[in-house]
């Protein structure tokens, strides 16, 4: 089908988002619709090994419903909402295979809770992997005691069976007593090399409340920094578009410097016609939020956060799009030289070094090759806007859909540091289309599992998030960004509203950071 950015470009037009969390509703597609969406969504591309395991005959420990069985973990998808997913919160949670026959494996893929769009507290923490000739003799292949990851794999010597088994010892990052598994393949190969673009390397963030532009770094050439070195963005070259493959990915990485406190960010992305190069005000569609750990350069191997990958093979072909000028970048800012900051507390002085909160690099990876996709166009509506009312509403847009359908991507959490603000609670969002409600999800975070990474920090933060201490964003996390399917939009024009379960009025200084997203199929 005919890529649409070869049309005349149109106000808010962009593509590209993260794949961070995922939720569907009203799925009410033809066959060709169907087939359609899921190359768009990246759920039918090009594999860099066989899954031995996909819809093979698969067994269990009990479920924690009806819908969540173990044949859930073998079918190939984690599209299908919350309930795509095996589930059991048994006393020995376990997950088991039969590959029909004896047949080489040389790696798993466990895909968990955050990779179906749950809270990545709900990853499994701790499990092994046996594999087995009879379903009676078991062989331990892979041992994990810390994973923190949506997606891990896990590569082995060559070996031959034809039962596999995943027992989950520690089923979450926190106390939650369920197993969340989306997807458990089994692969004939190793893993394919990561083909990596690295899009900007350690650009450093400056004060956001200076005045002046900072004469100690120039930017690589290249790079575009604006807002006095607290954003900065690049144009992927054509060799770069080339490494993009169907299951391409955001890595961010936070290296620590003076300021030790959490700060917000966002990764973005911006498509413009070729030869032209867009400016701080050009429109740009946000990819994820994220916010940095308490931590500082003296912290060792603490100093360094590697966030776990954000998936977002919705937009490989957006993103290698070669009729368009691709631009990816971060817009952050820290508050160094604040009174006591890290590098005070030193005695650094150095205004090269004093002067930068932290750094941030950014990359795509991808391991699989890029299937031709059909409609790339993302309809950008709001990017990073700061809500004061609890009920927000988007412009009413047109779109150019080849199939007529598209998907909703949003993005929202409460900030507000005074007594009583919203960053100190949670809530339900509701989520319209044209005035009817489609879908509702919660803020609700847990982020016991992130206090590791923030040394510096308050551990109050980290703790009682279920109970006494509620937060929808955590220090050192990406904030989810949430998918809905709007079914059948054929001669509509859009407008999306949110409702927000906690009533304004606010305090003064609180808002809800919102990106709203229309992803046209």
């Amino acid at each position: 089908m005919p890529s649409r950015q070869s049309a005349p470009p149109r106000p808010g037009l962009h593509a590209g988002l993260t794949l961070t969390s995922l939720q569907f509703t009203s799925l009410k597609f033809t066959s060709l619709q169907f087939a359609s969406l899921l190359l768009c969504l990246g759920f039918a591309g090009t594999a860099s090994a066989a899954n031995l395991a996909l819809n093979k005959p698969a067994t269990g420990s009990t479920a924690c419903n009806a819908n969540e069985a173990p044949a859930k973990a073998f079918n190939g998808s984690t599209a299908g909402g919350n309930s795509d997913k095996f589930c059991s919160a048994a006393s020995s949670r376990w997950l088991q295979v039969d590959l029909g026959a004896s047949r080489s494996i040389s790696s798993f893929v466990i895909k968990h809770a955050g990779a179906g769009g749950e809270p990545a507290s709900f990853n499994s923490k701790s499990f092994n992997i046996q594999t087995s000739a009879n379903g009676n003799a078991w062989s331990t292949a892979v041992s994990v005691s810390n994973n923190t990851a949506n997606v891990s794999t896990h590569p082995i010597a060559a070996t031959s069976a034809r039962y596999v088994r995943l027992n989950i010892a520690t089923p979450t990052q926190g106390s939650d007593s369920a197993a969340r598994i989306y997807e458990f393949e089994v692969h004939d190969a190793p893993p394919a090399a990561e083909k990596l673009v690295q899009v900007l390397d350690q650009v450093p963030q400056f004060g956001i409340y200076r005045s002046t532009e900072p004469t100690t770094y120039t930017p690589p050439a290249g790079v575009l920094m604006w807002k006095r070195g607290t954003e900065y963005t690049r144009k992927l070259s054509d060799a770069e578009k080339a490494k993009i493959g169907d299951d391409v990915a955001l890595r961010i990485v936070y290296h620590a410097q003076c300021d030790l406190y959490d700060r917000f960010a966002s990764a973005f992305f911006i498509s413009t016609p070729k030869g032209i190069a867009p400016t701080v005000d050009t429109p740009r569609v946000t990819f994820t939020d994220f916010i940095s750990p308490f931590s500082d350069m003296w912290q060792g191997a603490k100093a360094t956060r590697v966030y776990p990958d954000a998936p977002m093979n919705p937009y490989a072909a957006a993103l290698a799009n070669p009729d368009r000028d691709i631009w990816v970048g971060i817009s952050g800012g820290a508050n160094p030289q604040y009174g006591g900051d890290a590098c005070e507390q030193h005695g650094v002085t150095d205004p090269a070094i004093a002067e930068v909160g932290f750094k941030y690099s950014l990359a795509l990876v991808s391991t699989q090759a890029l299937t031709p996709a059909s409609d790339p166009d993302v309809i950008g509506l709001l990017s990073r806007s700061s809500e004061k009312d609890d009920s927000i509403a988007t412009a009413t847009v047109s779109h150019t859909a080849n199939l007529g359908i598209a998907t909703l991507a949003v993005s929202i959490a409460g900030y507000g540091a005074s007594s009583g603000g919203q960053e100190y609670t949670n809530t339900n969002i509701a989520v319209k289309l044209n005035g009817t409600q489609i879908a509702t999800f919660s803020t609700k975070i847990d982020c016991a599992s992130y206090e590791q990474f923030s040394p510096r920090g308050n551990p109050g933060i980290f703790r009682n998030n279920n109970t006494t201490n509620p937060r929808s964003w955590c220090p050192g996390a990406l904030v989810p960004m949430r998918y809905f399917d709007l079914g059948n939009i054929a001669g509509k024009t859009l407008q999306v509203g949110l409702g927000v379960g906690n009533p304004s009025p606010w305090t003064a200084d609180s808002q809800y950071v919102t990106s709203v997203s229309v992803l046209e199929h």
